[in-house]
């Protein structure tokens, strides 16, 4: 288990993704709703619509970070499943099928409105002296507030918003591998780039996570103990 995953849940996921999958059809409807979204009935479609609905918005806002971007992504998700359901194969659940649009749509706006450059992660990296010991870069302020937010639903909220300042080319592997379960191979492919460089940004990505976090997790330790 990855240190996002152990901080956010045993599935790594928002806690609203659990809420979006109750309202998923069923898996021995599946064939059924597959077979009337091919013939193009009405059914198929509103079917689809309202019980993949939650999941494709709860996605879209997690990769867009903008409820508005997502709405829009919410509408260009559902014409492309139903232009492309002639191409679903059954090799994997529909589910998982249209999650995976659901993140090339978001990946296709997050490319047409960013600069095309890697932003650096530096400054949220472990800083040390020149004796090689760490420097404490959380300052009283932040303490403070850290302390107030020891329990687990504002934690898991907060482990969200920190992993939504990592610049995109560093959250977005980790969305894709630590929340969404991608594996590297499937990360480079979907990212454009090689399994090597998501290795990396994963590993800086992680490292910076933890800095983040780091505070709070010693906040919460001395809370346990006392």
């Amino acid at each position: 288990m990855t240190y996002a995953q152990d901080l956010l849940g045993a599935e790594g996921k928002y806690e609203h993704d659990a809420d979006a999958n109750k309202s998923l059809a069923p898996r021995d409807a599946e064939d059924q709703l597959v077979e009337g979204l091919r013939l193009g009935e009405d059914f198929a479609y509103e079917t689809l619509v309202r019980s993949y609905g939650p999941l494709v918005m709860s996605v879209a806002v997690r990769y867009l970070k903008s409820e508005a971007e997502a709405a829009d992504c919410f509408q260009d998700t559902f014409v492309a499943v139903f232009q492309g359901i002639g191409k679903f194969e059954n090799r994997s659940s529909l589910r998982h099928w249209v999650r995976g649009i659901t993140i090339k749509q978001c990946l296709m706006r997050l490319r047409t409105s960013r600069r095309r450059r890697e932003d650096s992660i530096d400054h949220l990296l472990p800083v040390f002296d020149e004796h090689g010991s760490r420097i404490d870069t959380a300052g009283p302020h932040e303490r403070s507030h850290i302390a107030e937010i020891l329990d687990g639903d504002r934690m898991r909220q907060v482990v969200r918003e920190h992993i939504g300042r990592l610049p995109d080319d560093y959250r977005l592997v980790v969305l894709l591998r630590d929340i969404d379960g991608y594996s590297t191979r499937e990360t480079a492919s979907i990212l454009g780039t090689s399994a090597g460089a998501v290795k990396v940004r994963l590993h800086r990505a992680r490292s910076a996570l933890k800095e983040m976090l780091q505070p709070l997790m010693e906040l919460e330790d001395c809370h346990v103990n006392l």
